[in-house]
């Protein structure tokens, strides 16, 4: 007999290509509870390093550019002396500026008193007043020779007097926003002895490393801008910008700032970062929503193993960087340094296998880092674990890891400029619609919508120039930023969301790759009521227990099916008799239960 032709109706793409299951990721990233626990997120760190910003000291905050300054130190082989020497000189022209302008202004008479006030960076509001006083005489001036001109003008007739009027109008308001525009910058300047927060810095520093791999990965640029090329940094060279630069320029020069902004990140990052991986683990292993507050339950009730996660293998590294720590102190010891340089030259394997082990921990934190929070949302385990599956993950399939981490890169970014795009549009037509119908001009007679938002163009933020503004604009300006900002912080919920949502799925891949795992086992402690979007109800029931068979279903309830009957018992055989009546010793065991 001939063998059927076997006909292929269709491919299983997630089992044939298991890397396409990260392409799910926007669809659980964008579900509304894990971008509202992401803003939360967001607007707590940065509302908390807002406020660190402002209770710090003026001189120890940043100066203009002193991150991107560190970076072309790190990277040009500069010292972090001379990087030190840089910023000292930098700060010290801010407050020898700041002390002339008091001078100028007339705010202080003594030097010694200037240069004092220019340290702390006081006497901001002294100057602002003064800027203020000056702008509003100007403009009175201009005022006052237009009033002139116009008086003048009436002594013409027909076109000539109309010409002179228009040309007299158009003068007055381009001096005036001169003006006003000249009040603005040089108020922007005297704010600089404030300083640069050092969360602002940071925070715009990292933001700028994200959009840098963005980019990159628009341009397929993954390798570019090792060699200083910073004007096209590749997606390598700024993936490593975010997790280096940054955080080492903090921990270095601001070490103080670094542990109190470390217990503030790791605090809200173990809490709402704990609660989206702990839905997105569920939402990807049975296609499930789990509700905020069973998600923060979650979160709070492991918070110590979120925190713990990322912290033990940094500690296990200060650990065994005592060896040659040790070594190199032993080695200095006067007089009897020589005898001891004998003697951790004889025991320098020890230091090296030291270095072994540091290189190990630090690898497998980097690789895996992103695994830990994922380990603890799906397995509801402790820190230990997370660490210990994250690292034997990454070493058992690095190639894979890294493949999927760079899918997850490259879809993100795709992903990014979508979600960029469509706020943006959003911005773009709100402004546009609401500037056709306002009409009304700010006191530097330009457009009050334009002054209050100047709308979205290259950048989302902006500046709101407060000085030029009525305390009523004001007020309203600050609103309307509110809103607008809020909007735009969305789409930092969703790259918050994206990132736990892409990882949660590349750690089940990798469960399934190195332990044959399922990706539908997870972990659960919860009841029904915990889901948001529960499964329906079959439609076939269970079979009622004897207590539940009198009962009546309530209202919108699947009534029960009824009980399968028992089959009817087999004749007996021919010529034996039947049992009597009440005799139930053929219908029970030895036992005395039902056979």
């Amino acid at each position: 007999m001939a063998e059927e032709p076997q006909v292929i109706r269709g491919i299983n793409w997630r089992e044939t290509f298991p890397f396409t299951h990260l392409f799910r990721a926007f669809r659980v990233a964008v579900h509304p509870s894990k971008l509202v626990l992401g803003l939360i997120l967001l607007l707590s760190i940065y509302t908390g390093g807002r406020i660190l910003d402002g209770i710090w000291p003026a001189r120890h905050l940043a100066v203009p550019d002193e991150i991107n300054h560190y970076e072309q130190a790190r990277f040009g082989g500069a010292s972090s002396q001379t990087f030190l020497e840089a910023r000292r000189s930098a700060r010290t022209e801010l407050e020898s500026a700041h002390a002339r302008r008091l001078l100028a202004e007339n705010v202080e008479t003594d030097p010694e008193e200037a240069a004092e006030e220019a340290r702390s960076g006081g006497e901001v509001d002294e100057l602002k007043e003064k800027i203020i006083r000056r702008r509003d005489q100007s403009v009175a001036a201009a005022a006052k020779a237009r009033d002139e001109a116009l008086a003048a003008a009436k002594n013409l007739s027909g076109r000539e007097r109309e010409d002179a009027e228009r040309a007299t109008e158009l003068s007055f308001e381009q001096n005036r926003r001169a003006v006003y525009r000249t009040a603005y910058e040089e108020y922007r300047d005297v704010k600089q002895i404030k300083g640069v927060g050092l969360f602002r810095s940071f925070f715009e520093y990292q933001s700028g490393q994200v959009m840098n791999v963005v980019r990159g990965v628009l341009a397929w640029n993954f390798f570019g801008g090792w060699n200083g090329n910073d004007d096209a940094p590749g997606v390598a060279r700024s993936v490593l910008n975010f997790f280096t630069v940054g955080p080492m320029w903090l921990m270095r020069f601001h070490p103080v700032y670094f542990v109190l902004f470390s217990l503030m990140f790791l605090t809200l990052w173990a809490i709402f970062g704990g609660a989206i991986a702990r839905i997105a683990a569920v939402h990807v292993a049975r296609d499930e929503k789990l509700s905020v507050r069973a998600a923060l339950q979650f979160s709070i009730g492991k918070f110590l193993s979120f925190v713990s996660a990322p912290l033990i293998p940094l500690i296990i590294v200060l650990l065994v960087g005592l060896v040659p720590i040790l070594a190199g102190l032993l080695a200095s010891i006067p007089y009897i340094g020589p005898l001891l340089n004998i003697l951790v030259g004889a025991l320098f394997v020890l230091v090296l296998a030291a270095g072994f082990v540091m290189t190990l921990v630090l690898l497998g934190t980097f690789g895996g880092f992103n695994l830990m929070y994922p380990t603890i949302a799906v397995e509801g385990s402790d820190s230990f674990d997370a660490i210990s599956r994250s690292f034997s993950y990454v070493y058992a399939r690095p190639w894979r890891m890294i493949f999927y981490t760079l899918v997850a890169i490259i879809y993100g970014a795709l992903c990014y400029v979508f979600v960029r795009l469509f706020v943006g549009l959003m911005l773009a037509l709100t402004h546009q619609f609401v500037d056709i119908g306002h009409f009304a001009d700010a006191p530097s007679g330009e457009p009050l919508w334009q002054t209050m938002w100047i709308g979205p163009h290259e950048r989302l933020s902006y500046d709101i120039d407060f000085l030029t503004l009525r305390g009523d604009q004001d007020i309203a300006a600050a609103l309307t930023a509110f809103w607008v900002y809020l909007v735009i912080g969305m789409i930092g919920a969703f790259v918050i969301s994206f990132y736990f949502s892409a990882n949660t799925i590349i750690y089940y891949l990798m469960r399934r790759e190195v332990d044959a795992t399922e990706p539908d086992d997870v972990y659960l402690e919860q009841s029904d009521e915990d889901f948001s979007e529960p499964i329906p109800h079959s439609a076939v029931a269970d079979v009622p227990s004897d207590g539940d068979a009198g009962t009546t279903p309530a209202s919108g309830d699947v009534a029960p099916a009824p009980a399968t009957p028992p089959p009817p018992p087999a004749p007996p055989p021919p010529g034996a008799e039947p049992p009597l009546a009440g005799d139930s010793s053929d219908a029970t065991d030895g036992s005395g239960g039902r056979s």
